[in-house]
């Protein structure tokens, strides 16, 4: 085919320890975990944001020094679907790759729909009469077509307009925070640590754990870049920083800035404003800037254009990783131009992106419940990666004759991983969504455990008619370290 790249390799020493910072950070995004959270947490929970992202950190770390250790060792674009193939069964690897990929797939699917919430804010400031649904479509298609010009260039195009994305949203965030802090100074009392009171929490443990999806929420996708390990250089030195660099940091600049915000605005204000399907963020920054206020929905444009195209990057090298190994369709796995760019495989993504969107809302007829729904999707399919990958953590270095099991790093720290993983399952998708409401509770539950059981049933076929793809390498492992 013409304009196809010769070689099926991605790209080699394309993306270094700052792109991979960057991939990492612009998937959890310093501004949009706190837009896009920071109000459906604390209608949730209560005001006390600061300790739901402080405890969902904790929640990820042990996961988070997983990912460390096996990036460190055996770095590879296939992850956990790579790590189990090699460590426990190609059947378990291949399962695990395409819960990896659901759950990427989630995460880029509900990236434009945040993207149209804030389109919709900024349609209405500047006042045009439009309908709130036809905003919120268009929004959806303004979203995905500069990511798709960006990720169609090539990896370094799409990162260092990440990191440029970044810094403006970041420095925003910082700016919004110290006026707040400048304003409520002058107010005897205002500024205290309620907000890391436990005591403060109004909904109990139910409202904890569903804030704790949120908070989970916005930490899904910082494993992205081991999907970079073929493009990376030295994978084995820089991935691992940029994991648990990228877990630590995002943490204290969330629980800062939510412990502002939370001093900002009344508890009773952020409800009424999460009820009427508004981002809290918005009003609460129109109170302390006025007009300027339109500086928080331009960085919530660029926020969630970087986590956009760091999730497209993550799913599309997922999708060739798997198609390459004739897992999923070869036409998946082409490279084309100078780039190797997995052309086809970004290309059905955003095409099915824009389709999901729109779809859902049209069905659930509000853009705050179908971010919702995609968000808390995602996070069964992420907790699923996060157990696949404390797994393999034990099993890997357990079978491995050429590396030092250690029982603290391989063992201990990865079974608090499964243990904390599988009851975040159990607790904030199974029981507290189970019984919420039907449009973004039961029905998340009910998509997903149906879409996991067609991608057993898709293993368990592959596996019975197409054996010797089970018997070959695994998808894409670099080459071992010692």
């Amino acid at each position: 085919m013409v304009g196809e790249a010769k070689t099926d390799r991605l790209r080699s020493n394309t993306i270094g320890p700052w792109g991979l910072a960057a991939l990492a950070i612009g998937i959890t995004s310093p501004a949009m975990g706190l837009y896009g959270q920071w109000g459906p947490m604390q209608v949730a929970a209560g005001p006390i944001t600061p300790l739901i992202f402080i405890a969902a950190m904790l929640l990820t770390l042990p996961t988070a020094i997983s990912y460390a250790l096996l990036n460190r060792h055996a770095p590879s674009s296939g992850s956990a679907s790579t790590w189990l193939w090699i460590s426990v069964s190609p059947a378990l690897g291949f399962l695990s790759g395409l819960a990896m990929i659901t759950y990427f797939a989630m995460a880029t699917v509900a990236q434009p729909l945040i993207f149209a919430l804030f389109f919709r804010d900024f349609i209405a400031l500047i006042g045009l009469p439009v309908a709130d649904k036809i905003v919120l479509i268009v929004g959806v298609f303004v979203a995905t077509i500069p990511v798709g010009v960006l990720g169609l260039r090539g990896v370094e195009a799409s990162i260092r307009t990440a990191v440029m994305l970044m810094v403006v949203e970041t420095l925003v965030v910082l700016a919004l925070s110290a006026t707040i802090l400048a304003v409520k100074g002058s107010v005897p009392g205002a500024i205290n640590l309620s907000p890391f009171d436990p005591a403060m929490a109004t909904n109990g443990l139910a409202g904890f754990w569903a804030a704790m999806i949120l908070g989970a929420l916005g930490f899904c996708g910082f494993d992205v870049v081991s999907t970079a390990a073929e493009e990376a250089k030295a994978p084995r030195e820089y991935l691992p920083k940029a994991i648990l660099l990228t877990v630590v940091g995002i943490t204290i600049f969330w629980a800062i800035n939510a412990w502002v915000f939370t001093l900002a605005v009344a508890p009773a204000a952020v409800v009424e404003y999460t009820a009427q399907g508004l981002t809290a963020v918005t009003p609460l920054a129109q109170m302390y800037w006025g007009g300027g206020s339109l500086a928080i929905i331009l960085t919530a444009f660029t926020g969630v254009t970087a986590v956009y195209i760091s999730c497209m990057q993550g799913t599309s090298r997922l999708l060739f990783t798997l198609a390459r190994h004739q897992l999923l369709p070869s036409w998946l796995g082409r490279l084309s131009g100078e780039g190797h760019v997995p052309r086809h495989a970004i290309i059905i993504l955003l095409a099915a992106t824009v389709t999901l969107d729109v779809v859902t809302l049209l069905i659930l007829d509000n853009g705050l419940d179908s971010f919702v729904w995609w968000a808390n999707g995602l996070v069964f399919f992420a907790t699923l990666t996060f157990l696949a990958v404390n797994v393999a953590n034990i099993a890997y270095f357990w079978r491995r004759s050429d590396v030092r099991f250690n029982v603290i790093g391989n063992l201990l720290v990865p079974l608090i991983g499964v243990l904390l993983n599988a009851y975040l399952l159990y607790a904030a998708f199974f029981q507290t969504l189970w019984n919420s409401d039907a449009s973004t509770g039961r029905s998340v539950v009910v998509g997903c455990v149906l879409l996991f059981a067609i991608e057993i049933a898709v293993v368990a076929y592959m596996r019975l008619f197409r054996p010797h793809l089970f018997r070959r390498e695994p998808p894409l492992c670099v080459e071992q370290g010692r």
